[in-house]
């Protein structure tokens, strides 16, 4: 879909809706990446729909704020200096001791408390949960944080329903995503819910990601986590599988691919993967099929073979090896949770 085919598709959406302004919310120590990719994510969908959005970089006082990684965000938003009526607000996290100073020394809960009353949804990127937290705007609900501080949420806010196995969780207005990179994928949900499913997918498309996840995935990739522990011939053939999941993946192609013999391949991979390669492709197409349930309306059958299997009754079969439930049930879950999910 080019612009102009977006800007003409949301013409009445821009006439009947009026700018709305989101903001994030920054500090020092802040993560550089918990800003970027929301920002680049709501700056895209301003410009394929003009007048949707107005993005503030706030920070308490309105300073320069230094992140984590030593960029410089120089004239902030002062707090005292945003739009009375704030549509959207988004706290970015950083490592705990800046995330702390930023709640207990520079008011960011206090003011969250106060100013989440006005505005028409909440939400948080990695460990900026905890300064939900302390505004008390996550008791009761569901939510989630980057994994490694998951634990510590629970523990610190026993009212909270932690969801640890989850990229981001929606529970009403107040909406909250895992580490780092998950920030992108919350904020095009946020875009999607605004604008609809072919601007936030546009703008994926721009951001080159090569999968839009959902809610539901786990936050720690699969692919990944095979990855981890492989060798370097190894991991690439990890990767392949991914992107090639219509193709030949038997044990004799991908040996060949892997420049091994079969059995070498097949022992290589058991042991430095820790699962066969049938099963370790038959988890990325059934990751796959679960994506095009949820994001699309395809019948069963394009699901299918759109993620590899040769019928819907491979399909379905594996889908009950994993998910303990059919397609139809799976996809029914997920869009009939659509604020969970």
């Amino acid at each position: 879909m080019s612009l102009r085919t977006a800007n003409a598709q949301n013409k009445d959406t821009k006439a009947a809706v009026p700018a709305r302004d989101v903001v994030l919310v920054v500090f020092d120590g802040v993560e550089a990446i918990d800003i970027a990719g929301p920002a680049s994510v709501f700056s895209k969908a301003q410009a394929l729909c003009p007048g949707t959005y107005r993005l503030h970089i706030a920070s308490p006082a309105g300073h320069t704020v230094f992140t984590n990684a030593g960029l410089r965000l120089a004239d902030t938003v002062g707090f005292a200096q945003l739009p009375a009526l704030i549509d959207t607000l988004i706290v970015c996290g950083g490592d705990e001791p800046a995330v702390r100073a930023a709640i207990v020394e520079h008011g960011v809960g206090a003011w969250l408390a106060d100013r989440s009353r006005q505005a028409r949804r909440v939400a948080s990127v990695c460990s900026g949960a905890f300064a939900l937290a302390a505004a008390g705007l996550l008791d009761g609900r569901e939510a989630t944080t980057h994994w490694r501080v998951c634990d510590q949420l629970q523990a610190l806010r026993p009212q909270v329903r932690v969801q640890r196995e989850r990229i981001y969780v929606r529970d009403g207005p107040v909406w909250t995503s895992a580490g780092v990179t998950t920030g992108i994928e919350l904020a095009l949900a946020l875009v999607e819910d605004d604008l609809g499913h072919a601007v936030s997918m546009e703008i994926a498309r721009t951001l080159a990601l090569p999968l839009l996840r959902g809610a539901a995935e786990p936050q720690l990739s699969p692919a990944l986590e095979a990855q981890s522990a492989a060798s370097r011939r190894l991991r690439e053939v990890v990767a392949w599988i991914g992107t090639h999941l219509q193709d030949d993946l038997s044990v004799p192609a991908l040996a060949e691919r892997a420049r091994m013999s079969p059995r070498h391949f097949a022992r290589a991979f058991a042991a430095e993967v820790g699962c066969t390669p049938a099963r370790f492709v038959e988890r990325a197409r059934v990751a796959a099929a679960a994506q095009w349930l949820v994001q699309t309306q395809w019948p069963q059958a394009r699901v299918a073979s759109r993620s590899g299997f040769r019928s819907v009754d491979a399909l379905q079969r594996a889908f009950a090896r994993q998910h303990a439930v059919t397609p139809q049930v799976y996809r029914a879950l997920a869009m009939g949770r659509g604020e969970q999910v």
